[in-house]
């Protein structure tokens, strides 16, 4: 591994599996999830997906990347500017 390679472990709860996302790896998981969050239609897909929990879930790994998640993604709601 390079070491501009830094990778991070994380640990799958339901079976325990030990899973690594390089860099790359984490910067695409974070925009598929901060864009899901931020649109009703990707919200309604992780709902009807994974049910209110998905939302919760997605959030959570959000901020445990380091990634602040706004009051109106957490909940759902948007706000027209």
């Amino acid at each position: 591994m390079k070491k501009d390679d830094k990778a991070e472990y994380g640990l799958r709860r339901e079976t325990g599996e030990l899973y690594m996302l390089n860099k790359k790896e984490r910067i695409l998981t974070l925009e598929i999830l901060k864009i899901t969050l931020a649109t009703a239609a990707g919200r309604e897909f992780l709902v009807e997906r994974f049910g209110k929990e998905g939302l919760k879930t997605a959030t959570k790994l959000l901020q445990e990347m380091g990634v602040q998640v706004g009051e109106t993604q957490a909940q759902g709601r948007r706000t027209l500017s």
